[in-house]
C-alpha cells in the first residue's frame, strides 16, 4: 500500500507573526486563524516545497534537530500531521 502524499498552501494563502515563541497563521481560504508551536511550522514549511509523506516528512524533521527517526518520533509526527489535516493547514494529495 502506498503512503499518501502531504501538502500545504502555506505560506502563499497565509499571514504570520511570530508571537511569544508561537506562530500565528491566518489562513486566507478558510478565514481561520491558528497558533501553532514547534514542530507545526517546520513541518509545514518543509511540505510547502513538495508534497512528503508522512514518513519522509519526519526523517526530514529528525534531520533538521538532530534527532533519531524512531518509532516515537514517527507517532509523534503521525498526530501533528493529523491535527493539520483537521484544521484545513494540510491536505491528502
Amino acid at each position: 500500500m502506498l503512503s499518501p502524499l502531504f501538502k500545504t498552501d502555506f505560506p502563499q494563502l497565509c499571514l504570520t507573526r511570530q508571537i511569544d515563541g508561537l506562530l500565528l497563521v491566518f489562513h486566507r481560504p478558510s478565514g481561520t486563524t491558528h497558533f501553532l508551536e514547534r514542530p507545526a511550522p517546520e513541518m509545514l514549511e518543509l511540505i510547502s516545497g513538495r508534497p512528503m509523506t508522512a514518513e519522509a516528512l519526519t526523517d526530514a524533521l529528525c534531520e533538521r534537530f538532530g534527532f533519531g527517526a524512531d518509532a516515537e518520533a514517527r507517532t509523534v509526527i503521525a498526530v501533528r500531521l493529523a491535527e493539520l489535516v483537521a484544521v484545513g493547514l494540510v491536505r491528502r494529495c
